[in-house]
């Protein structure tokens, strides 16, 4: 091959290699909403449960119009995660979703209707154990963990081995009720977690189950009144470690 075409071969490898990372550079998909007025805004970044994306959608209302920016963002699609292969959120793909979700934390800081110095997140099910990551590592002021993913079979630790005594404030709201998150291990986790971490508090709501928020999942513990409570003892313990702007 003359030195020319080596040359030439090199540029156009060299140019699928940078066009192989800019797609990979993209963000993960991730919805966006805004309350009324100019901002910048408080803003929660808001994690969906192992039923998917639309998990979380109806969420987005009720935190815009508690004044927050909200991003949501769906950390399943770029992996091909299901309900079906949920536990390889935690395992397969942990490391790379803490990643994809600080690139989340990093797009909001720098939106011109956020206020940086105050982010959060609020996480259910399988989304809570991503919202204790955040907070935990201090990527967000404070988080939500509704009946959140403390504990799962062959689990790795998580995610009460990101907690030490620097970590930000984190809430867990569990039900004693809980068929899925079932309390027995749960609460050895929370325990564990409060251990470690002088910020983290935690609220058993009395004769409730999972989803307390899912209107369809009425098996599952369906229950108005505790997504209501959920909701404001939540913006109450985010309000409380609100920054001055």
């Amino acid at each position: 091959m003359k030195k020319f075409d080596l040359c030439k071969l090199c540029v156009i490898v060299f140019g699928a290699l940078l066009a192989v990372q800019s797609v990979i550079a993209e963000p993960i998909y991730h919805e966006i909403s805004y309350p009324k007025g100019d901002g910048p805004f408080p803003a929660v970044v808001l994690l969906h449960t192992s039923g998917g994306f639309k998990t979380v959608r109806g969420q987005v209302r009720k935190y815009a119009s508690a004044g927050y920016a909200v991003y949501a963002p769906d950390f399943f699609k770029r992996h091909g995660i299901t309900k079906s292969n949920r536990f390889e959120t935690w395992t397969t793909y942990r490391t790379q979703i803490e990643q994809e979700l600080v690139e989340i934390i990093g797009l909001m800081k720098v939106d011109p209707k956020v206020d940086p110095t105050n982010l959060y997140a609020v996480g259910f099910s399988n989304g809570g154990y991503w919202a204790s990551f955040l907070a935990a590592k201090q990527y967000v002021n404070a988080s939500s963990s509704h009946y959140g993913v403390w504990s799962f079979p062959q689990h790795n630790g998580y995610p009460a081995d990101y907690f030490d005594t620097n970590s930000n404030p984190v809430l867990a709201l569990h039900g004693d009720l809980d068929s899925i998150q079932k309390p027995r291990f749960v609460y050895r986790q929370l325990k564990k977690t409060a251990s470690k971490s002088p910020k983290f508090e935690q609220f058993i709501f009395d004769k409730a189950g999972h989803s307390w928020d899912c209107v369809r999942c009425k098996k599952d513990g369906y229950d108005q009144q505790v997504s209501d409570k959920a909701l404001e003892m939540t913006l109450s313990f985010f309000e409380k470690y609100r920054k001055p702007h």
